[in-house]
Parts: C-alpha cells; sequence; structure tokens
C-alpha cells in the first residue's frame, strides 16, 4: 500500500505540452523545478525504506529544461541501473553514451539490464 504517500511527491514536476517552450523563455525556473524534486524525494524518505526513482528513455532525457535524468540522479546523490536495449552494436552504443553522461554527472552505474 502507498496510503502513507502524497501522490504529489510521486511526480513532482510534470512536463505537459508547452512546459519546454515555458522553461525557454524563462517562465519555470530550474532551481524551482529542482527542488521540487529534492523536496518531493526528501518528503518519501521520511515514511519509506527504500525509495526507487524511475526516469524515463536514457540518461539525457530532461536536458532541455536543465534536469536530466543524470543531473536528477547526481542532485538525488542516487546510483542508476541502465535498462538496455537488445542487440549487439547499438545497445552498446547507447550504454556508452548513458555511462558517459552518468560521469560526466559523477552517477554510480549500479548495473545493467
Amino acid at each position: 500500500h502507498l496510503d502513507h504517500l502524497d501522490y504529489r511527491d510521486m511526480s513532482p514536476v510534470l512536463v505537459p505540452s508547452g512546459y519546454t517552450r515555458d522553461y525557454i523563455d524563462g517562465k519555470i525556473s530550474n532551481e524551482e523545478q529542482l527542488k521540487k524534486i529534492v523536496d518531493s524525494v526528501n518528503n518519501i524518505k521520511k515514511s519509506s525504506d527504500v525509495v526507487l526513482c524511475e526516469g524515463t528513455g536514457h540518461a539525457g532525457v530532461g536536458s532541455i529544461v536543465g534536469a536530466s535524468n543524470a543531473k536528477v540522479a547526481s542532485l538525488l546523490g542516487a546510483d542508476m541501473v541502465l535498462v538496455a536495449n537488445g542487440g549487439l552494436g547499438s545497445c552498446f552504443d547507447d550504454l556508452e553514451l548513458n555511462r558517459v553522461l552518468c560521469a560526466r554527472h559523477d552517477v554510480n552505474i549500479a548495473g545493467v539490464i
């Protein structure tokens, strides 16, 4: 059961249509959105033994609004588990791009699935 959690803390920053444009136009503060994420994770930590943060896509998703998955993981002090696509060549290429971005943000890669 998740009754002990506020659902707003599970998705503290929503990115609806027009969000990116508003961010680029300066209507949305990078500091404000990152603070929402940190505050939400801290709220969840107060009543949870484990916090699992799920990011969408690759480590760079969210870069255009200053909140890539790698940057957020770094901000939270979280390790990252990468989920690879099937195949060989493109799979390794994708993993390398993710590895480099994680290294840039000092994020430990705890594993690859």
